[in-house]
């Protein structure tokens, strides 16, 4: 007889290692609204009432929600987007069987809040401190792993920004399965490893909230002499450097915290990858895009900022702007 395990999905990335160690199968809602039907996603958002100017993001976590019925929702409630207070709403009215749980990141670090926050999500799955650590541990491996793909690809062709992306952005659950997910990894480290060695083409990288625009890489890589080596938020979602406790790991974590340790971070990546150039993506309705001009401002290199709306290709005025960006870099640098 086979045993129907618990899903419990979350509005972004949250410490996994509890939902694992409970024994439920982690959902990032993202991941399946990008990677799925995500037009019908939308349109279910919609009908049960979420305006067409809201954040196509939101809706597409609404609509997979009302797609998926997991067991529990985790809403990140400080740290992320604040229409998430209201989309807890939503799911208590439309799924009152549902569990909705919230949980935060203190904007002053406090180790002792973040503590409190991993408890109580710890108390409300049932498991120990120790059986989370044990699962850490096991995880840690795995992103330890990632880290050797992510090193790898820098210096050797063989690897698709786009295929970076996805791996990179799927370690928030590990797509629900841990050895698929591993096995995938292990794939990719052996081909990496006798791949050749890049012989000069332009390095970018992709900053901000992961794209919606679904061609965004692919465009880049083919038009052009260039290839995308990092993308920063994704790289944070992967936690790839080693934190010695679950706080530490989550402290650590800058994607929910103030800008200024990302864009020190950005400057330093840009520096060891060899990185000539950054594309920031920002979401249409999101208040993230307060961000952009101050990354204008202070990273490194030169910075084209990209606006999507809804999922899809890059639509013909972002190609131009595209292309009129990387002509300037790639002239200046060939």
């Amino acid at each position: 007889m086979t045993t129907v395990r618990k899903t419990v999905a979350f509005t972004t990335t949250i410490p996994q290692e509890v939902i694992w160690a409970a024994g439920a199968v982690p959902v990032d809602l993202n991941n399946l609204f990008i990677t799925g039907n995500s037009a019908d996603y939308i349109h279910r958002a919609e009908a049960l009432g979420i305006p067409r100017a809201t954040c196509s993001w939101i809706k597409g976590i609404m609509g997979v929600v009302d797609a998926i019925r997991p067991d529990t929702v985790i809403a990140v409630t400080e740290g992320d987007c604040s229409n998430n207070h209201a989309l807890m709403s939503q799911f208590r009215y439309h799924y009152p069987d549902m569990k909705i749980l919230g949980f935060s990141y203190p904007q002053d670090k406090d180790p002792q809040m973040l503590q409190l926050q991993l408890s109580k999500l710890m108390n409300h799955l049932q498991v120990t401190q120790l059986e989370v650590d044990r699962v850490k541990q096991k995880l840690d491996g795995l992103r330890h792993k990632l880290f050797t793909v992510d090193h790898l690809q820098t210096e050797h062709v063989g690897m698709s920004g786009k295929a970076l992306q996805q791996l990179l952005v799927s370690s928030t659950d590990f797509n629900q399965n841990l050895e698929t997910y591993e096995a995938d990894v292990d794939r990719w480290i052996t081909l990496l490893s006798t791949a050749p060695i890049d012989a000069g083409t332009v390095r970018l990288g992709i900053s901000g909230v992961p794209s919606i625009l679904s061609d965004l890489s692919d465009l880049i890589e083919t038009r052009f002499p260039a290839r995308i080596v990092y993308y920063e938020v994704e790289s944070d979602f992967a936690m790839m450097e080693p934190s010695p406790t679950l706080v530490s790991q989550y402290l650590h974590f800058r994607y929910p915290y103030e800008l200024f340790a990302r864009i020190a971070v950005m400057n330093q990546q840009i520096k060891e990858r060899g990185i000539v150039a950054m594309i920031h993506y920002i979401q249409s309705f999101c208040h993230r895009q307060i961000e952009a001009s101050l990354i204008q401002k202070l990273l490194d290199v030169p910075v084209l900022v990209l606006e999507g709306d809804a999922p899809g290709p890059v639509d013909m005025r972002t190609q131009i702007r595209i292309e009129q960006f990387m002509e300037r870099i790639t002239g200046a640098t060939l």
